[in-house]
């Protein structure tokens, strides 16, 4: 009985270690964030001599750094853009083959590259309306055609933004249904709806947006499984063309011919509409 009782207990501490671990470090796992140097800044600023540096404070006072890249014929459609949890915002500018009549919005979440402040799920969608308000203001952009691009974690304020916006279209590449389903997926022993803080719903919102979207997913993602997706596909409200991209997971997706085409025709589509 003695040995019964202690391999409980030994049991019990790993299983509490783990769950600690898992739940009491939710915002280091989730917000992993992502650094500039200066001289990263600075080369930005010089090799792309379309590319307007942008500063935009919050209404707590925070600053948010990125960039705007602007077409080559103004005023242009705009894509805003939302990242992953590991990305920085310069990253995008070289990662994603953006049609050339259409600007870009580059910008960093809190803590990330040069934003200060601290992101969490409320002020990451404060500061994404905040960035499409400021897109519909800008003199350089045509403002009946702004599109919202979220990746990964970015697909849940991309998904806040169509629903409490009106965008052009949406574009959503290996979006969660939500992150408590997506934990609760991974770690089914552990009481995930019970602790988690940033529960990202985005099948929710997805279902009070009449935006077109474009959904992509790649068939060998295992961080957001094509199902996980598939829900918020399913919920959309306004019309939607869903991709699945063979071959690829979820940090290769970028690296497909495919992925940029699909990207390309679906804002060709937005704009002649």
């Amino acid at each position: 009985m003695k040995i019964i009782l202690l391999l409980i207990t030994a049991v019990s501490a790993v299983y509490l270690f783990h769950a600690w671990q898992i739940l009491g470090s939710q915002d280091n796992m989730l917000f992993i964030g992502a650094d500039i140097t200066e001289e990263r800044v600075e080369e930005v600023n010089s090799e792309w001599d379309n590319t307007e540096e942008l500063h935009l404070e919050t209404d707590d006072g925070e600053i948010l750094h990125g960039w705007i890249q602007h077409a080559g014929t103004t005023p242009a459609p705009l894509l805003i853009y939302f990242g992953g949890n590991a990305e920085e915002a310069s990253a995008g500018i070289e990662q994603y083959n953006i049609p050339e009549d259409w600007s870009v919005l580059f910008m960093n979440y809190r803590s990330y590259g040069k934003s200060s402040g601290a992101p969490e799920e409320s002020t990451l969608f404060e500061d994404a309306l905040l960035l499409y308000d400021y897109a519909s203001s800008h003199e350089k952009v045509k403002d009946s055609s702004i599109a919202v691009m979220g990746r990964s974690m970015g697909t849940a304020p991309a998904a806040h933004t169509a629903s409490s916006r009106d965008p052009a279209g949406v574009v959503l590449i290996s979006p969660y249904d939500s992150r408590e389903a997506l934990q609760s997926h991974r770690y089914p022993y552990l009481p995930i709806s019970m602790f988690i803080r940033h529960p990202f719903e985005v099948s929710s919102m997805a279902a009070h947006s009449e935006a077109p979207l474009l959904g992509i997913t790649a068939s060998e993602d295992r961080v957001i499984p094509p199902d996980h997706s598939y829900v918020t596909f399913n919920s959309w409200k306004g019309e939607v063309h869903q991709v699945e991209i063979e071959g690829y997971d979820h940090n290769s997706l970028h690296q497909s011919g495919e992925f940029h085409e699909e990207i390309k025709i679906f804002l060709a589509q937005i704009e002649s509409s």
